[in-house]
């Protein structure tokens, strides 16, 4: 038989249960409303016409917003007969909500309609003041990282840019290589001419072992064309060389961060979805933080580093041999 203390404790405890279920209905009506919100928003998706060279990358990057549920994805191509009168009445007809803008040419159509609605670009290195996105150069803060945990002997890391392509990352960069107690040396340069000049310099003063060189995504310097130079003063200096680009690292690069593009395109759906939210919010840049890495084993076994096969596996690829 239950006393009066019993009865008073099991009238709390339904008095808790049906709290909480109120609270889970709440909260299920809340996010079924937000669905219902979403599912009206129709989000154009606007691509460049590209060589079959950077396509699979547009390819990766608009599979991963079409991933995203609860919104209805409407792609539209841009060549060269694509005008902002044409896309300003497509736009209009199809009720669109928002705009993804995929690349640098497509982020320009776009703009020139002067439309109020939300833009969000990706698939860019240059960084156009006030754009709204998530550029293609990765986070320093994951570089540093890695830099220190495969050769924690680097005290100095060298970085050659232009203003207009990675200008805006260098505060930050400079904040996160004091965090791992590296001196961050940024030179920027204007044209091919000094970029190719500075490569040299640092080429003949950079020091054995205790110094490195970043090389970003930035089109200011002819790396296809340094690249061999830069590769073979790592190799008779012992100097870690990093970079943002898978194809160097094949190449002979110690190790690169590469942006994992159908990552990307999920992140860039949510950006969106705040600006929608608060179309007031600020613009704002964002460096790739879904990020891939690739090392070259035979470098590192030349730079004197092991790894066993538990290490291994947690690079996404691996040269000469790669997964």
């Amino acid at each position: 038989m239950l006393n009066k203390v019993s009865i008073i404790n099991l009238n709390k405890a339904n008095i808790t249960l049906y709290v909480i279920s109120i609270l889970l209905l709440f909260n299920y009506r809340i996010a079924l409303a937000e669905q219902n919100n979403h599912q009206t928003a129709r989000i154009a998706i606007l691509f460049p016409t590209v060589s079959e060279q950077y396509s699979h990358m547009f390819e990766n990057l608009i599979d991963g917003i079409k991933s995203v549920p609860g919104y209805e994805f409407i792609s539209y191509r841009i060549d060269n007969e694509s005008t902002p009168e044409h896309l300003n009445q497509w736009h209009k007809q199809n009720n669109i909500t928002g705009f993804i803008a995929l690349g640098q040419t497509t982020y320009k159509l776009v703009q020139s309609i002067n439309s109020r609605l939300p833009l969000i670009t990706g698939g860019m290195v240059s960084a156009p003041p006030g754009i709204n996105g998530i550029s293609l150069s990765g986070d320093p803060e994951a570089f540093f990282r890695h830099l220190q945990l495969l050769n924690p002997g680097v005290n100095r890391v060298f970085y050659i840019y232009s203003k207009r392509n990675n200008g805006w990352l260098i505060d930050k960069a400079r904040k996160i290589s004091q965090k791992y107690n590296i001196e961050f040396v940024s030179l920027e340069v204007k044209d091919y001419k000094q970029a190719t000049l500075q490569y040299k310099i640092i080429l003949n003063s950079i020091q054995p072992v205790t110094d490195a060189l970043w090389l970003p995504l930035d089109n200011i310097a002819p790396l296809n064309i340094l690249l061999p130079e830069i590769l073979k003063t790592s190799w008779d200096k012992h100097i870690t060389v990093f970079s943002n680009n898978l194809q160097h690292t094949r190449r002979g690069t110690l190790f690169s961060l590469y942006p994992d593009h159908y990552k990307q395109g999920r992140r860039l759906v949510a950006l969106l979805q705040r600006k929608l939210d608060n179309p007031n919010s600020p613009a704002v840049l964002l460096a790739s933080v879904d990020l891939k890495i690739a090392l070259n084993t035979r470098t590192a076994a030349h730079l004197n580093m092991s790894f066993n096969k538990e290490m291994t596996d947690n690079f996404d690829q691996l040269y000469p041999s790669h997964k």
